[in-house]
């Protein structure tokens, strides 16, 4: 008896999905949910299309939307063709999206028009200003040919997204399916602009393997189950939300999108929704976690909301929780434990093992060489679902010699292969000959109540070399009181960590990507003009 083969590219997931599932729901909004068969039904009708108009195999395809079944649809389309889809976030700006249009090559690019206080096609004239003269792309995108809008209205250089649509029938559902078997796991699937703590966001490609077979292990360690409903918090154009979607269809169970990231949208949409699952992180799911009970939610029914609990059904103590640690260019978690599993008493704080097929190796982050068992130094991973490359960027500026990634994390791995995270190379503040944590030290802000949201950074100083600088939002009614702070952090920090400098912001002063990555020389510069 032959082992039936796991698909390895996403026309064969999906297509074996909807044979499994085919009447389950697929994507539900309060306005509207579709099933698998739907979903199907839309997909293949948008990928029709887009063969209509010459796209194929390796076109570059640009998707700008927010999270939902219009966003699902036009990416799946693009996958099953076998086009090269860029995702786009929705809060990048006019420079920002410029520079993925023209860097990433796109052809097409399709978008909603607008999206909460956004208006696409006043962002996409300041970025391309070629466009008033109905030159498309212009000279700042030259390989972008067209652009389908949702609302194409008054806009010359637009085309209606229906229009795209009314194409589809012009191409055989047979001829789509010759197409998507010759979709092959190797071919590159997806771009995702990710962003450091300066320039520009760098481009991380991933093929139709990462997508289609990393996902399902990562159900296993997330323990995604077919009835599930998940409501991802993290948005779809940034990897930890592209990678719960795709756990999320390779499972058959269903994704759960708010029409906006407002709380009350989210609470109001778990409600009405049968949202079983929360998948999220930071400051949002905390003030869900607060809220969600004042509106009859019983967050110990969330899985992700409540407390994680063993295999029997106690409480995990959150040291002993799994870490899972990942990045853009591992798609999503490298190293990682089941969510219900509790690690070994001598193991707090730790992320687990390899996931998938990942190696690992810690090496000294100045001179590369290979570190003994138990050593911190920056952790390097080759193979499981490792990006295929950077666009426009040779293997060499980002590999070693032998196919290893530089990551960039200080980590070290014990005598069980279980991996501890300690901080981003970027991230550590030498002050007085010490190495600070600006992560341990924002943390420990973040736990005060007089505290809504710090952020820590290192500035230069000529007798310490670096001192520990914090900007604040105070809580609401909180006085901004510096000495009070540090008073409070010396009771959790040594003295050496405690902020020397301590300024006091509002919340959207602070400076971050379109990712929502913290700008550290940005934020810097905003301490030192505020003293």
């Amino acid at each position: 008896m032959t082992t039936p083969s796991i698909p390895s590219t996403i026309p064969g997931q999906f297509s074996a999905v909807v044979a499994a599932r085919g009447t389950r729901d697929a994507l539900a909004m309060l306005g509207e949910t579709v099933t698998y068969d739907e979903l199907d039904k839309r997909t293949s009708r948008m990928a029709r299309a887009l063969l209509a108009t010459g796209a194929g195999k390796g076109s570059r395809i640009a998707l700008l939307a927010p999270d939902g079944i219009f966003w699902a649809t036009a990416f799946l389309a693009g996958l099953r063709i076998g086009a090269l889809v860029t995702v786009v976030s929705t809060m990048c700006t006019p420079r920002e999206l410029a520079h993925i249009l023209r860097h990433s090559d796109v052809q097409t690019l399709i978008a909603t028009r607008r999206f909460l206080r956004h208006d696409y096609a006043r962002t996409l004239e300041e970025a391309l200003p070629g466009l008033a003269a109905s030159a498309v792309g212009g000279l700042e995108a030259p390989y972008l040919r067209t652009i389908w809008l949702d609302d194409a209205a008054g806009l010359g250089w637009a085309s209606a997204l229906d229009d795209l649509l009314a194409t589809a029938d012009s191409v055989d559902e047979n001829l789509l399916k010759a197409i998507e078997d010759q979709v092959h796991p190797s071919d590159d699937a997806v771009i995702v602009y990710t962003s450091g703590s300066t320039a520009l966001p760098k481009a991380v490609i991933h093929t139709q393997w990462n997508v289609s077979r990393h996902p399902p292990e990562l159900a296993k360690l997330f323990l995604i189950r077919p009835d599930d409903r998940m409501l991802p918090m993290l948005p779809a154009f940034w990897l930890g939300g592209m990678a719960m979607f795709f756990q999320i269809l390779s499972q058959g169970a269903t994704l759960v999108y708010p029409d906006s990231p407002d709380i009350e949208v989210i609470i109001e949409t778990m409600k009405q929704l049968g949202v079983n699952r929360i998948n999220g992180w930071g400051d949002g799911l905390t003030r869900l976690r607060k809220l969600a009970p004042e509106h009859g939610i019983n967050i110990d029914d969330i899985v992700g909301l409540g407390p994680f609990r063993d295999a029997r059904g106690e409480l995990i103590p959150v040291q002993f929780q799994s870490g899972m640690l990942g990045m853009s260019e591992t798609f999503a978690p490298h190293s990682a434990e089941p969510l219900d599993y509790r690690m070994p008493d001598d193991k707090p704080w730790c992320c687990g093992r390899p996931v998938n097929g990942f190696e690992r190796r810690i090496v000294d982050p100045e001179t590369g060489e290979i570190l003994p068992t138990g050593q911190t130094g920056e952790l390097q991973l080759r193979g499981g679902a490792l990006m295929r490359g950077m666009y426009k960027r040779l293997d060499s500026e980002v590999f070693t010699p032998d196919g290893f990634y530089p990551t960039g994390d200080l980590c070290h791995i014990d005598a069980d292969d279980y991996l501890y995270f300690h901080a981003r190379r970027n991230d550590m503040i030498k002050t007085r000959a010490a190495n600070v944590s600006r992560l341990e030290v924002e943390a420990a802000l973040n736990e005060l109540p007089e505290v809504d949201t710090a952020v820590v950074t290192g500035l230069d100083d000529p007798e310490y070399g670096q001192i520990v600088a914090a900007a604040v939002v105070p809580a609401v009614g909180a006085p901004s009181d510096a000495d009070h702070l540090r008073q409070a952090l010396r009771k959790s920090l040594s003295s050496y960590k405690v902020p020397k400098r301590i300024v006091f912001i509002e919340a959207d002063d602070i400076p971050r990507t379109a990712t929502g990555k913290l700008k550290l020389h940005e934020l810097g510069a905003l301490i030192e003009s505020k003293t």
